[in-house]
């Protein structure tokens, strides 16, 4: 049994699981389960090495504030390390956040601002909010830009998945921030340049919580320029909303408990495996926990025209 000296310690080192597929029967796919991290995201990783990095470089002192724009999963990773290492924490979060996600930010104490649509209207306000208040005040940790992000996955997610499939052919993740799948692809390039790496996006018209819709205008971060200018991601595959719903509902009978972004890159992996004649070994990401979710999937569950839940 795996003991923790601290919450901290419980960041990572999640677990694999196997998954069958109609669709690439031959293929071996394997979930890496990030629901598993303290407050049930991907998220918690790249939250506490922002704060670290600003502990370590002087620049998160006593007295200031936490503050940074989310769609949810960074906001809740804040305010979780905030309130165990005891700063307040201020999240300026998007209208695509989902009723479970407030209220564990609502436990934690933290103190919301909701605007607009997108994180990165979030991100210009926390910038603004700088500006009139001062740099004593606030901490901003600005995620989309905070190269932080994407070295824990270098350091943490990537190499995981390799010491577990040291063979593997495929690694497939969604793009949000772009941080966890280019930090993790970078390391397994590095490593293996053959590793193909699959990024996945929303479809044109399509929302799906954690997964940028880049041809609908989401914003593009560094870390998603970067991926694609070096060669780092291979192939893109973009996912519909009823792909993704299907996949989830099929991971819900196999025991697995995520949500539509998990759905969303179970599909994405099946579709870039079958396509590509991948025999060995798929990693796939789930980004989060179904829990953080349940709001946008009990109506797929219940909409008889889905067919049988």
């Amino acid at each position: 049994m795996t003991r923790y000296e601290n919450a901290f310690a419980m960041i990572g080192r999640t677990p694999h699981v196997r998954v069958d597929s109609d669709l690439a029967p031959d293929t071996r796919f394997h979930v890496k389960l990030e629901g598993w991290n303290p407050t049930g995201s991907v998220k918690d990783r790249a939250g506490y090495r922002m704060i670290r990095e600003a502990l370590d470089s002087g620049t998160l002192r006593p007295g200031m504030t936490l503050l940074d724009a989310s769609s949810g999963n960074m906001a809740c990773a804040l305010a979780y390390f905030g309130r165990l290492l005891g700063y307040p924490t201020t999240l300026v979060v998007s209208s695509k956040l989902t009723q479970d996600k407030r209220n564990f930010l609502q436990y934690y104490g933290a103190e919301l601002h909701q605007v607009g649509d997108f994180t990165i209207e979030g991100n210009r306000f926390c910038r603004e909010l700088v500006e009139r208040e001062g740099e004593g005040r606030y901490c901003f940790f600005d995620q989309l830009h905070n190269w932080a992000n994407p070295r824990a996955h270098y350091e943490g997610t990537g190499p995981e998945i390799l010491a577990a499939f040291p063979d593997v052919e495929m690694v497939v993740g969604s793009l949000g921030s772009g941080g966890t799948l280019y930090g993790t692809a970078l390391y397994l390039k590095e490593q293996r340049p053959e590793i193909r790496i699959v990024a996945v996006q929303a479809a044109p018209g399509t929302r799906i919580p954690g997964t940028g819709s880049f041809d609908d205008g989401d914003y593009v971060t560094p870390f998603i320029h970067k991926g694609f200018e070096d060669g780092i991601f291979d192939r893109v595959v973009k996912v519909g909303e009823a792909d993704a719903v299907r996949s989830t509902l099929e991971l819900r009978d196999r025991g697995v408990f995520g949500g539509l972004q998990t759905g969303g890159v179970f599909h994405a992996a099946q579709v870039a495996a079958h396509e590509g004649g991948v025999r060995g070994d798929v990693v796939f990401v789930s980004g989060d926990s179904g829990w953080k979710n349940i709001d946008k999937l009990l109506p797929h569950v219940h909409d008889p025209s889905r067919g049988p839940a």
